[in-house]
Formats: C-alpha cells, sequence, structure tokens
C-alpha cells in the first residue's frame, strides 16, 4: 500500500491528530513561557480603585526617587497577619531600589524587635544609617512621614500667640489642630511664642506663623520678627479682612506687599460646582512658585479674604510674586468690614479682579546671612479644622511650610485619605437580587439539567 494512502487511512487520520495535539501543545507551553517572561521582566500594575489605594501618592514617588542613602523598612508581625501592610510596602520596594524591605517576626527575632524598641505586632520602622522611626501608621501616610522624619530630622514651627491668633490644640470649627497634626505628621514640631511675656524668636525656630491676628501688633513686635526674617528667618503671615493691622501692613509694605483693605468677591460660575459663595473664592490660577506648581488643575479655597498688590514700590534686595489669582469675574470690595451685609461692585471705588489673594517672596540676607523667605495669605480661614481639608488646601499650606523651610523636595501632592466604597440599594432593588440570587438562579440550573438530559435520554 502507498505511503499517501496510508495517510489517507484511519491510521493516518490518527497520525494527523496525534500531530496536531503535539504542535498545539508545544504552543500552549511557548505561550506560557512568552507570558511569564514578560510578566518578570515587565512588572506592572494597574490601579483601578476610586482613591488609588494601590498606588504610591506624587510625594512618596518624588521623595523615593531623590533617595541619596540607602533606606530599609521593617515590618514586625506574625507571618499570618502581614495583609495589606505587605502590599503597602511592596510599593516602596519596587519604586526604589535603594529601599529594602525586611518582614520580621519579633518572636522569632526578639533581639532586632528589643533594638528598636517594639512593643506590638503590627508596627513598621524605617532605618536609614543609625537612626530609625517607628511609622504612627501602617498606610502609606505613616510610612511616608517617619521616612521624612528619618532623612530631615527635626524642624519648628513657631506659632506667635499676642493677639487673638487661632488656637492649636482646638478642635472647634476655626480651631487649628488640623493643620497642627498635618505638621506633626510631616515631621514639624509646633510651639507658640507669648511675645507678651518674652518678646524674642528662638533660634531653634525654622519658621514663625502669624496665624490671623484679630487686632495689630506693637512696634517693638514688629521689629523683632523684621529682623528675623531680614536675617534669613521665615514668615507665614495670614491676615483676614475686615481687621484693621497698620503696623503689620506696613511691615508687609517695607517687603514690597502691600496689602488692601478689601473683602474679595468672586462671582465666577465654576464656583457654583463645589457649592461655594462668592465670599469665598475658588482659585484654580496660580503663579509659577514651587508652591503651586503641583496644583495645577486643581482647586483651593481662600474664605473672606483680602487682596494685595505686589511689587509696587521696587525695593533692592526684595523679590515677590503671585501665588494664587481670582477670576476675572472678582472684585475686591474696598473699606469692608463685618457689619457691611449688602455687597455690589461700585465702579468708581472697588477695584475689579483678577486679585492675588497669596504672594511668596525673598529678601536678601546682609553680609553671610542667608536669604529670608516669607509668604502672605489673605487669609487665616484656609488652615482652619473645617476648611484645612477641602479639594487641595492641604496640598497648598504644607506646600507654603516646605518651601520656607526650604524642603522643596517636599512640595507635591499628598496621598488621598481612604474612603469607604458603599452600595446604595433601595427596597425594590434588593427584592430583585434575592428572587434571582435565591429562586431564579437554581431554578435556571435545574431546567437547564432537565432539558440536557431529555435530549441525551
Amino acid at each position: 500500500m502507498a505511503w499517501k494512502d496510508r495517510v489517507a487511512g484511519r491510521s493516518g487520520q490518527q497520525i494527523l491528530t496525534g500531530a496536531n495535539f503535539a504542535l498545539y501543545t508545544v504552543i500552549v507551553i511557548a505561550l506560557i513561557v512568552l507570558v511569564n517572561w514578560f510578566v518578570n521582566n515587565h512588572d506592572h500594575r494597574w490601579d483601578m480603585t476610586p482613591n488609588k489605594k494601590y498606588s504610591l501618592s506624587e510625594q512618596t514617588r518624588k521623595i523615593l526617587k531623590d533617595l541619596n542613602k540607602d533606606v530599609t523598612i521593617y515590618a514586625f508581625d506574625q507571618g499570618r497577619s502581614m495583609g495589606d501592610k505587605k502590599d503597602v510596602m511592596d510599593m516602596y520596594g519596587s519604586s526604589s531600589n535603594r529601599v529594602k524591605l525586611k518582614y520580621v517576626d519579633p518572636d522569632r527575632q526578639p533581639a532586632l524587635a528589643k533594638e528598636f524598641g517594639v512593643r506590638r505586632y503590627g508596627t513598621v520602622v524605617v532605618s536609614a544609617g543609625e537612626r530609625h522611626m517607628e511609622a504612627q501608621t501602617e498606610d502609606e501616610e505613616g510610612i511616608t512621614n517617619a521616612l521624612v522624619r528619618v532623612l530631615k530630622g527635626q524642624r519648628n514651627v513657631c506659632f506667635i500667640q499676642t493677639h487673638g491668633e487661632h488656637n492649636l490644640d482646638s478642635s472647634d470649627r476655626d480651631g487649628y489642630e488640623h493643620f497642627k497634626t498635618q505638621l506633626g505628621n510631616e515631621n514639624y514640631q509646633t510651639q507658640t511664642l507669648p511675645f507678651l511675656q518674652k518678646m524674642e524668636i528662638p533660634s531653634d525656630c525654622t519658621m514663625v506663623v502669624i496665624a490671623g491676628p484679630q487686632n495689630d501688633y506693637l512696634p517693638p513686635e514688629i521689629d523683632v520678627i523684621s529682623k528675623y526674617v531680614q536675617g534669613g528667618g521665615r514668615a507665614l503671615v495670614m491676615l483676614d479682612a475686615g481687621v484693621d493691622e497698620p503696623n503689620l501692613v506696613k511691615m508687609l509694605g517695607d517687603w514690597g506687599v502691600t496689602a488692601r483693605n478689601d473683602l474679595v468677591i468672586d462671582e465666577n460660575p465654576v464656583s457654583q460646582i463645589f457649592g461655594t459663595e462668592p465670599y469665598m473664592p475658588l482659585i484654580v490660577k496660580y503663579g509659577t512658585n514651587a508652591i503651586v506648581q503641583p496644583l495645577n488643575g486643581r482647586a483651593t479655597l481662600f474664605p473672606l479674604t483680602r487682596s494685595f498688590e505686589v511689587g509696587k514700590d521696587s525695593k533692592p534686595g526684595i523679590s515677590d510674586e503671585s501665588l494664587c489669582d481670582t477670576s476675572s469675574d472678582s472684585y475686591g470690595r474696598t473699606d469692608w468690614n463685618p457689619d457691611i451685609k449688602e455687597i455690589e461692585f461700585r465702579a468708581n471705588k472697588d477695584i475689579k479682579g483678577p486679585l492675588t489673594v497669596a504672594v511668596s517672596g525673598t529678601l536678601s540676607g546682609e553680609g553671610d546671612k542667608k536669604q529670608g523667605r516669607f509668604v502672605v495669605l489673605g487669609t487665616s480661614q484656609i488652615a482652619e479644622n473645617n476648611i484645612l481639608g477641602f479639594q487641595s488646601n492641604r496640598d497648598f499650606i504644607m506646600n507654603t511650610v516646605n518651601w520656607l523651610s526650604e524642603d522643596e523636595d517636599l512640595i507635591s501632592i499628598r496621598s488621598t485619605p481612604p474612603e469607604s466604597q458603599h452600595l446604595n440599594i433601595n427596597a425594590e432593588q434588593m427584592r430583585r437580587i434575592l428572587i434571582l440570587g435565591v429562586f431564579g438562579i437554581p431554578v435556571m440550573i435545574i431546567v437547564l439539567g432537565t432539558l440536557v438530559w431529555w435530549q441525551r435520554r
């Protein structure tokens, strides 16, 4: 029998079938090997969660990118309890080759746990060189803040408490407790300076903050603050509309910033999306300073703010620039005070926008002294407990603090707090799910099974 006839016969068909099966098997194995190689060499994850739970924030990625020393992150826990902690830490390890991860069972390595002062399961410790710091929480914010404390050391933010400024320890709507907490999270210690008791700024103050005084500073106090900044110090000055402060205004004028006695009204229709009032300008236009560069495309809120004129009388050694501007639909109601209830634009008296509501500036140091820096805001309400969490207010305030302390590498957008996800179902939808899940699917399976049995029968 000829070869072609054999192939055409039944045995030939079996040979071809076997050859095809072998070929397909080889192809499948090759595809599996190729996919594994691609995954191992092109590791990437897609985070589809609304708040990017499984992605590092811009700030963290920036810090990791700029690392100039090796960092080790320790997780002290029992193996079965690592859970989400391992997911978070793995993101740090995959983002920088300078980050080493170590998962330690404190019961099996008690000496190492004692060295780092570990007292409870779930503790995360960040170590670099001879310094180490325990993370306050196990999430990204806690680990990154511990990393910053290890890398940067301690810095002090000194709040002057003399003339009715905001209370750092108050949890009320207008308190600064959340601001104080955020400063602590990013390794800034806070302390108050009661000028009426001792009129001086300690040498260990990284910066001073004037947080919405309700009456003017005395000339001797102004002299202390002015000399401090001119000598290379840093100051964050937050004023409020409707408060008469001629001495503070004069000090700012010496720094090239003219504080207007007005209330900014912004009738930009975009603000309606956020449900804000015209006396709470929504800022979406920013300058070129590093403070606001990450905020492009984002919104900040400046409630009850006054405006400034920048560089009207330019002086040698002083450099000012606008940080935040209102829209062209805004105007400044001059000579405003809280007793004025009806507000409308007056063509011959009020100032047409856009208006500057935040200014940054530098003062050249005298001799070998370093450059002084300052930031002036037209409202102190931006950092209040009830406003700090609005959109990008927290990022703006903390970026300002970072710039004043010359920690520009920390300027960024911070991680978003986790949000609970809810499934809202009404009674009718719940009834349909119950019918489909409890009765519909089982009945459908029985019917399909019966049909298959009947056809085979």
